[in-house]
């Protein structure tokens, strides 16, 4: 009779050692997860193995792991750093996008916040209703000019409003199709770090969109 834990641990090895060759697809991807959760001492080497890997597969499996890792966190900010999106289910890339969303709040200093966000960024504001309750949401994506200048004009209006928000319950980041809850394991301390990698990849993007 055989025993899962030792099917798991000799899956995993093989799965780990085609890593260390080349990228694995979203699949094998998943089954890393599947075969670790039966040899939880092995998780530190999945998670520095999918960390290397840096595209969308990856990080949709890095995502499932608790960010305290070691190598989670380090594996989606370098992706985030090098462009990596999301695959939509169509198998095409998510376009380049970073939003925060939030709700209103009967918090102290909310009108002020609200205030500001509006004075910063205009028409980019938007005004929502999720689960039927009040949100706003300013998102930064590729429109007219290059996205380095949008990015230019933004970029600490857009971390000033991250920090504010990011104290506030239902507050969402939203980076190349991947949502991050406040509410969430990947609170807003870690976030932040994510905010600034999108930040920096973006202020490159120097090619001219009419």
């Amino acid at each position: 009779m055989s025993d899962p834990r030792s099917d798991a641990a000799q899956a995993l090895e093989l799965l780990l050692s085609r890593a260390r060759r080349g990228a694995l697809p979203a699949e094998d991807c998943q089954r890393l997860l599947e075969h670790v959760a039966l040899v939880p001492g092995r998780l530190r080497q999945v998670a520095h193995a999918l960390s290397a890997q840096r595209d969308a597969a990856a990080i949709d499996a890095l995502l499932q792991l608790p960010p305290h890792v070691p190598g989670v966190v380090e594996g989606v900010y370098a992706a985030i750093a090098a462009g990596v999106a999301r695959r939509r289910r169509d198998g095409e890339p998510c376009p380049p996008l970073l939003a925060i969303d939030f709700r209103r709040s009967r918090a102290k200093g909310f009108g002020e916040l609200l205030a500001r966000a509006q004075q910063a960024f205009d028409s980019e504001l938007e005004r929502l209703g999720v689960d039927g309750l009040p949100c706003f949401r300013v998102s930064v994506r590729e429109g007219r000019g290059t996205l380095a200048g949008r990015i230019a004009a933004v970029a600490q209006d857009v971390q000033w409003l991250h920090a504010r928000t990011g104290r506030l319950k239902g507050t969402r980041l939203w980076l190349n199709g991947w949502c991050f809850p406040v509410d969430g394991p990947w609170r807003a301390p870690i976030q932040v770090h994510l905010l600034r990698a999108w930040l920096s990849w973006a202020a490159g993007r120097t090619e001219t969109r009419r």
